[in-house]
């Protein structure tokens, strides 16, 4: 998707948070395409007040 940077893309996108502390959360991202889906994991860590993401896996259907 870098390649892609400024193009516009024709997809929904969903969110789900399946666990969450203080301290770290694990988010599922669903983007549906016309032809896929593209499923990502994404662990995300408290540094300071921010979120970073620290893992992602990810998946096509």
């Amino acid at each position: 998707m870098k390649k892609q940077k400024g193009e516009k893309l024709n997809y929904e996108v969903s969110t789900d948070i399946l666990e969450e502390s203080a301290a770290y959360m694990v988010a599922k991202v669903t983007m549906k395409f016309e032809n896929f889906t593209k499923t990502d994991l994404v662990t995300l860590e408290r540094v300071g007040s921010d979120w970073k993401i620290s893992k992602s896996i990810n998946s096509y259907k």
